[in-house]
């Protein structure tokens, strides 16, 4: 590119006003970021020159917004909450409400969440007196929340009651089924047992049995018409809520009253209808007693008597495309289109680097997203769980591959978990001081996307595939390392992890039990702890293969493949000692020698792919020497030294390098500008002084 530089003659102040501009805005842009860079770093597959103009534009904001959004949407009959709305939603409301805490993340939350629209649709009939919601905690904004209503596990479900006050410890009574029938069942008991009822609220409890019909048909709610019809149900077992999910079936249809009757007479469950002109009563007949039965008798009843009920199915609402609206292309659509595009760049280029590739930006978005929102969400932190803490921050200060700035948060960040003794540990103070410490250090992370553990859908992979290589990879770097002794120090940071931080739950309990069974605390050596490791992957993966957590371009397969790695397979040899777990239904057994080889060469430290970095001069790099060097500083808890690899250059120390570049370029005009101003001059002789002779 040319640069003009315009006449000066005359004009002397504006030149140095307009070069003092140039200054001014070359000092105060951040030239780290923005659409003005020409690729991401660190090998990237170039982004951005795929992108055109307003994509961008659009760039940085859809990195920064591609967490996931949720399990639910539109389609469903679950209404979405955040952290913005869900006091809003659930406090002081004339209606009550069924929230679902839940983690996207969650494996159990993924196959727990096809329940969860079912009963939504299922009862969609309630709307106006209960509200199926969620609230996904996964995400940045609702981290909060979910720590104030003391979200330990996922998913939770809580049972919000109709003006439901707001208050300390106010928290919701808890619905412990997971079962879609046991939820209703649970729901009903509660709504049967709500004390300050909403004017539109049905009478749930249970009548006896009575000879004054008239009495049947007095209006006790005002604004209601008297019904033309009653209906009884009669149900043997006390604790049955049959009647009462009929009862709220039909409860705002008009002409209508459905009653729960305990007839002590009666040998079986049974349905009947009084007329409210002759009072005659009428048995319906039922084949079989359940709430669908029960309820199309009623329907076919008032049918007959040509009365229109109020459509009680339950589909959920679907969203309708075409015409203007649908047609109408907004910036939230676009940017839903560009970061589309952008994962599937991604997802290629991980591709085209094939498996067995350990990237940077995972590891660090695993432990970003344990600090922040998985350890975050406990509002104490006490006993063994703040044990576990320590171990984990242990681990992470000695193996972890972070940058200078990265080092020092950890350390930092280990001393402050430190300072808290014996004591108890406050959860929001340690996110606060999580957070602090990143701001003082930044830039810590050198990334802010998943990459090799980008997931083809929402919800897919990311944590729990992050999680998985973080601890591969450091229980190699332990083994590799001489920093500590102990074989389990990786596996019992792991442990207490999983037993106390992880947020699924089932998936949680189901760690522990194979760690049980695996005999974890018995393994003798650091090779050793690569391998326990590697097999109860494989373990978990052939468990969930085709599990509703699998992505499909990512199978739960056994690993390394074939094609990755031939020599791990042998065939099985006769009077093997392999383990059980170390042997293959096709015939084949790990040649464990091999394997543990893979895995030292895929999990090197030097072998880090930086590919999709925003800067990949953050990420350290050099050698296992290097390695070794700053491990040993950051174990020994040291705070005064630290090695630093690569340019790891701060943003005062790059803008303050482009100021003296643009000033040095700047005297170098006025240079030349001052030479071109003086013009030619004749060149002189000794006659011009001296005279002619």
């Amino acid at each position: 590119m040319v640069m003009r530089i315009p006449s000066t003659s005359g004009s002397a102040p504006s030149s140095t006003a307009c070069w003092l501009l140039v200054l001014l805005v070359v000092a105060t842009v951040d030239l780290g970021t923005g659409p003005w860079l020409g690729r991401v770093d660190g090998g990237a597959v170039g982004l951005r020159e795929q992108l055109s103009v307003y994509e961008q534009r659009l760039y940085k904001r859809q990195i920064e917004e591609s967490e996931n959004s949720g399990l639910y949407d539109a389609n469903d009959s679950v209404i979405s909450l955040t952290a913005a709305n869900l006091k809003q939603r659930v406090f002081n409301q004339p209606y009550a409400s069924l929230v679902e805490f839940y983690n996207s993340y969650c494996g159990f939350c993924r196959r727990f969440a096809p329940i969860w629209k079912k009963l939504a649709a299922d009862i969609l009939g309630w709307q106006k007196l209960v509200h199926v919601t969620a609230l996904d905690c996964s995400r940045d904004e609702n981290n909060a929340i979910c720590r104030e209503f003391e979200v330990m596990a996922y998913p939770t479900i809580r049972f919000f009651a109709p003006y439901y006050e707001e208050g300390e410890q106010k928290i919701g009574e808890p619905v412990k089924e997971h079962d879609g029938q046991r939820i209703t069942d649970r729901l009903v008991e509660y709504m049967l047992h709500v004390e300050n009822k909403p004017t539109n609220w049905p009478n749930l409890t249970t009548i006896n049995r009575t000879d004054d019909k008239a009495s049947l048909f007095e209006v006790t709610n005002p604004g209601t018409s008297r019904p033309k019809y009653v209906y009884l149900i009669n149900e043997k077992d006390a604790n049955a809520t049959v009647g009462m999910q009929v009862i709220l079936d039909f409860h705002d249809t008009p002409n209508v009253a459905v009653y729960h009757v305990h007839d002590p007479s009666l040998t079986a469950n049974g349905l009947s209808v009084v007329d409210g002109t002759s009072l005659s009563v009428i048995n319906l007949p039922i084949d079989d007693f359940t709430r669908e039965k029960v309820r199309e008798a009623i329907r076919g009843h008032l049918r007959q008597h040509h009365i229109v009920v109020t459509d009680v199915s339950t589909k959920p609402t679907k969203k309708v495309d075409g015409g203007a609206a649908g047609a109408a292309t907004t910036e939230q659509n676009i940017s839903a289109l560009m970061e589309q595009k952008q994962e599937a760049a991604i997802r290629a280029k991980v591709r085209e680097l094939g498996a067995g590739v350990v990237y940077q930006a995972d590891l660090e978005e695993a432990i970003r997203f344990a600090l922040f929102h998985e350890i975050a969400r406990f509002k104490t932190i006490e006993g063994e769980r703040l044990m576990a803490l320590r171990n984990f921050l242990n681990v992470l200060v000695r193996y972890f591959p972070f940058n200078h700035n990265g080092r020092r948060f950890l350390t930092e960040l280990r001393q402050y978990v430190l300072n808290a003794g014996e004591e108890r540990l406050d959860g929001e103070a340690f996110v606060a001081r999580a957070k602090v410490l990143e701001t003082e250090r930044k830039p810590v992370f050198a990334s802010n996307h998943w990459i090799g553990c980008s997931g083809s859908k929402e919800g897919l992979r990311r944590y729990p595939c992050g999680l998985w290589t973080l601890f591969h990879y450091l229980t190699v770097q332990a083994a590799e390392s001489d920093v500590s002794n102990s074989p389990l120090e990786v596996l019992e940071a792991m442990h207490g992890y999983i037993k106390h931080y992880f947020g699924c739950s089932e998936c949680s309990q189901h760690f522990q039990q194979m760690a049980e069974r695996n005999k974890i605390w018995q393994v003798a050596t650091k090779d050793d702890a690569v391998l326990w490791l590697w097999s109860s992957h494989n373990e978990v993966n052939k468990r969930l293969a085709g599990d509703a957590t699998e992505d499909p371009e990512h199978p739960k397969t056994q690993f390394p493949t074939v094609t990755d790695c031939a020599q791990c397979r042998r065939k099985i040899l006769t009077n093997h000692h392999n383990h059980q777990q170390y042997t293959m239904e096709d015939g084949n057994e790990w040649n464990l020698l091999e394997v543990l080889r893979y895995l030292k060469h895929m999990y090197a430290y030097d072998r880090r792919h930086l590919f999709g970095l925003h800067d990949s001069s953050l990420a350290p790099q050099g050698t296992d020497d290097g390695r070794a060097e700053w491990g040993g500083v950051a174990a020994s808890g040291a705070q005064t030294s630290y090695h630093s690899y690569g340019n790891v250059l701060s943003d005062i120390d790059i803008r303050f390098s482009a100021l003296l570049y643009v000033t040095c370029i700047v005297m170098i005009v006025i240079a030349i500008k001052m030479v071109v101003k003086r013009g030619y001059r004749k060149k002189m002789y000794p006659h011009d002084i001296l005279g002619k002779v």
